[in-house]
């Protein structure tokens, strides 16, 4: 600045020597203490500075240069409160990313809380409704093999039955066919966790005698179970699982040709002889399966929850 221009007036570089320590180009203290050490502190007679320019150009080489060796303690400062601020954003970084993860577990918890709460509060409805139907209960009947035989016989299996007639032209045969189907589903299990007697109780006591009832059962599986017994042994059964069944109308040229109408209805009970749920017409053998083996799943676990309370 001071070759460029040649003279630097004594009242200018006074300014510079002011307080203001920013008064200098760039505001440097380096360069404002240079230009103080610049002034000769010995005045003329006119009471002017004398000035060194040698030391003032030195000076001015030194700052645009970029000075390293000038204020390193504030350089040193500038990189410190830079660092700070780059520490603060990585904290408020590591903060904002746990607070996210922390609300996004509440949130997760909250929707797998609720949802358990509306199936256990379906699952009790459904309960109270078949509990208000008194669906199920003890019976007994006549097996294949001609011997009493029913729900006290069969505890600690869960049982799969159906209520149907062996002439019965096409509707039971599809469901018991479906009802086979859900067995073998189960029964594919390796640890033999979901295993399921299925059971076939004729509702037709005057055609369905006990010979009768075992062919038809081996036509679809040997896994299943006949009953059949005189009219009263079936109208009772029938009314403890609440099937509506009734015989049709009879020719006098073929008195035993006729239809019976009944539920078409599968009922699931549990090994401690309890109705547990049904299934219709709708439903197909992987639905049922499906139902069932978290029946059972729920059944084993509330089982053992009750016995640890004992």
């Amino acid at each position: 600045m001071l070759r460029r221009y040649g003279v630097l007036t004594v009242s200018r570089l006074v300014a510079c020597t002011s307080s203001d320590l920013y008064c200098c180009p760039g505001g440097s203290r380096a360069l404002h203490f240079s230009l103080l050490r610049a002034v000769d502190g010995k005045k003329s007679k006119d009471d002017e500075p004398k000035i060194n320019l040698d030391e003032i150009d030195e000076a001015l080489k030194k700052e645009s240069a970029g000075g390293k060796g000038f204020d390193e303690k504030f350089m040193n400062f500038k990189q410190k409160r830079e660092q700070a601020a780059h520490d603060r954003s990585h904290i408020f970084s590591w903060k904002a990313a746990v607070g996210t993860l922390t609300v996004g577990g509440v949130a997760l918890a909250a929707l797998l809380y609720m949802r358990e709460k509306r199936t256990a509060e379906n699952e009790k409805r459904r309960k109270l409704m078949a509990g208000k139907a008194r669906i199920g209960g003890p019976w007994e009947l006549l097996n294949t093999d001609g011997k009493l035989e029913g729900s006290e016989q069969l505890k600690g299996n869960w049982l799969l039955i159906y209520f149907g007639f062996t002439h019965c032209p096409d509707i039971c045969p599809d469901e018991i066919e479906k009802m086979i189907k859900v067995v073998d589903i189960l029964d594919a299990d390796p640890q033999k966790k979901f295993s399921i007697i299925p059971v076939f109780i004729s509702v037709d006591p005057e055609r369905d005698t006990i010979e009768r009832v075992k062919e038809y059962c081996l036509e679809f599986s040997p896994k299943l179970r006949g009953y059949t017994g005189s009219r009263e042994q079936v109208d009772k059964v029938a009314k403890t699982f609440r099937v509506y069944y009734s015989q049709g109308p009879r020719s006098k040229n073929a008195p035993d040709d006729y239809i019976v109408d009944h539920s078409v209805i599968m009922y699931l009970v549990d090994p401690d002889g309890n109705f547990h749920d049904y299934y219709g017409q709708n439903r197909n053998e992987n639905e049922i399966a499906n139902v069932i083996k978290l029946k059972v799943i729920k059944h084993e676990l509330a089982s053992r929850k009750k016995k640890s309370w004992i």
